[in-house]
């Protein structure tokens, strides 16, 4: 298979029942340490002949259980071992099978060479350069064409390396590879964000999965944690925060007061602060702290900053509403919790942004970086995980 998200590939997801059901069926279907070998032959350097070998079905099982267990991990290293290795076994694919540009996830159309006047092909393509090989001619050869607003989505370098006429940009093969890389991973991310809404009805075989997978990302990136650590509980960044809680930070007016705060900030603040990426729904507040320090220094006064500048103030029309903070926090409705109340009430997740847009349309004003994003907690570890990325790369 060329892509697991190509035409090919979704043809045979609805043929066996559709996402689902094929995340029922992979367990039976393949064992775990089979699924490892996509990731662990990296140390090894190079793809095993067995795994070039796989019919469409064992690869399309061992790549969705592999977007199976990152449900449990949205983002974070396990997500970019899982690029990587698969970028490599994927793009090594089509390098070695060609293209058939009705294969593969990018939106490429057909088209005849005579669309391109030949004095631009002898320019482009260096017909002229007898110093140059045919292999390299070959190279430079445009091959595919795609609409300039669909490359734009994936393009990141200069413009001025694209040949665009009529609103299509012509590409070379490289060209072609390099955007299917960004789409690929963009692809993984958008299939993940997905599952990670069912991962608490998904087998235990993804947890095991993951937990095996975590453990391998931890070593192959060691030299990497050991320099900067990994993303786990920190200060907050408001920077880094979806549009819908800044709007809701700034304070909303009546009428919107109760779900922007006691729902919606509530429950972003705490798990942004306290267990940012949790692996399952029901996890509570002293699973993962000792004291509530954390809680009435750091996100508490974020909440009720928000309430007061609401029109009217909350917490002066409505002083209870404290009492309802804690209660979506998970200690019961009480203005005086201790550690050991916590799973008194379950501890809210952040709603989804389909469901933030339904009950508090107000508050949905999506950037670009929302695309693809389910839930406001995944754009914040999104983006608490690029920014850690960005940092290492400029310290090295």
């Amino acid at each position: 298979m060329l892509d697991p998200f190509g035409k090919r590939a979704k043809a045979l997801v609805k043929e066996l029942g559709g996402i689902n059901e094929l995340l029922l069926r992979i367990p039976s279907y393949v064992g775990i340490d089979e699924v490892m070998e996509r990731i662990t032959w990296l140390k090894r350097g190079k793809v095993p002949p067995e795994i070039w070998g796989l019919s469409d079905l064992d690869d399309l099982m061992s790549f969705y259980a592999l977007l199976g267990a990152l449900a449990f991990s949205p983002y974070g290293l396990e997500m970019e071992i899982v690029k990587e290795a698969n970028v490599k076994i994927y793009s090594g694919r089509i390098s070695k099978q060609g293209i058939d540009y009705r294969e593969i996830s990018l939106p490429l159309v057909s088209f005849n060479e005579d669309e391109i006047p030949e004095r631009d092909r002898v320019i482009i393509e260096k017909r002229l350069h007898g110093e140059i090989s045919p292999e390299e001619k070959e190279r430079l050869r445009l091959k595919y064409k795609m609409h300039i607003g669909e490359m734009l989505q994936f393009w990141e370098g200069n413009l001025k390396e694209i040949y665009i006429r009529g609103g299509y940009a012509y590409l070379t093969e490289d060209q072609m590879l390099e955007l299917w890389k960004r789409a690929f991973g963009r692809n993984i991310e958008r299939a993940v964000n997905l599952l990670y809404e069912i991962r608490d009805e998904l087998p235990q075989y993804y947890l095991q999965l993951y937990e095996k997978l975590a453990g391998f990302a931890r070593e192959y990136f060691k030299e990497r944690l050991e320099k900067f650590g990994s993303a786990k509980a920190q200060p907050l960044r408001f920077d880094l925060f979806p549009p819908c809680i800044k709007t809701a930070i700034k304070g909303v007016p009546s009428g919107l007061r109760n779900y922007a705060i006691t729902v919606l900030l509530t429950s972003f603040l705490s798990y942004a602060r306290i267990c940012p990426n949790p692996s399952r729904k029901d996890v509570r507040i002293k699973d993962c702290i000792k004291d509530l320090s954390v809680v009435e220094k750091e996100v508490l006064p974020v909440i009720i900053e928000a309430g007061n500048r609401c029109t009217p103030p909350l917490f002066e029309d409505q002083p209870n509403e404290v009492k309802n903070i804690w209660y979506h926090l998970g200690f019961g409705f009480t203005d005086k919790p201790s550690i050991e109340d916590s799973g008194n009430t379950p501890w809210y997740f952040p709603p989804n942004c389909d469901k933030i847009r339904a009950n508090a349309p107000q508050l949905c004003k999506p950037d670009r970086d929302c695309r693809n994003i389910k839930n406001p907690l995944t754009y914040y570890l999104r983006k608490l995980y690029f920014e850690s990325r960005k940092s290492g790369e400029k310290n090295e």
